[in-house]
């Protein structure tokens, strides 16, 4: 069974018990300040990931620090231990993730652009998701300076890339192919 298939098992039986235990939205939260966690500690994904180190220790060091301030996550991380999973902690919290916004009807959206976009653009975007999209506009900004201007707007696995790096790339490809 590959990596994202066994990350959706997990992650649907994690959605079952926060809707089992009625703390859902609770476990969302400590989930995502997870993710955050995870995503910014390289050390820390390369001890989860060392197939050197045991399960058990593996186990404990990460209920330890998440025992204090993330108390409902001890479930899956003991459930992946118990499993020899833990090096999937991470793909199952993001795959949590995506099946808690289905679950509420929230549609996630990543604007990137190379400078900070207004308000008046944020909500115009919305509204243009809200016409195609039935659910909740979670709208999540990105900088990357490398588009020079323009943005690319990602929302369930499509991709709208509206920025002068790209028109430049296009415009070099046929230059190229032309010569």
């Amino acid at each position: 069974m590959g990596l994202e298939t066994s990350s959706k098992r997990y992650a649907k039986a994690l959605i079952s018990y926060g809707i089992e235990n009625d703390n859902l939205d609770i476990l969302f939260e400590e989930i995502m300040s997870l993710i955050t966690t995870l995503e910014h500690s390289e050390d820390l994904r390369g001890f989860i990931s060392n197939p050197t180190i045991s399960k058990d220790i593996k186990k404990k060091v990460l209920n330890d620090l998440t025992s204090e301030s993330l108390p409902n996550t001890s479930s899956v991380i003991n459930l992946l231990s118990q499993n020899n999973r833990v090096n999937m902690l991470l793909n199952v919290c993001i795959e949590f993730a995506k099946q808690y916004n289905m679950q509420k009807g929230i549609v996630e959206v990543t604007v990137t652009s190379a400078v900070e976009v207004h308000e008046d653009l944020k909500n115009s975007i919305k509204d243009y998701l809200q016409s195609l999209k039935k659910g909740k506009i979670k709208l999540t900004q990105k900088q990357d300076k490398s588009l020079i201007a323009g943005f690319i707007l990602d929302y369930d696995n499509v991709r709208l890339d509206a920025s002068v790096k790209k028109r430049l790339d296009k415009m070099k490809k046929q230059l190229k192919a032309t010569n």
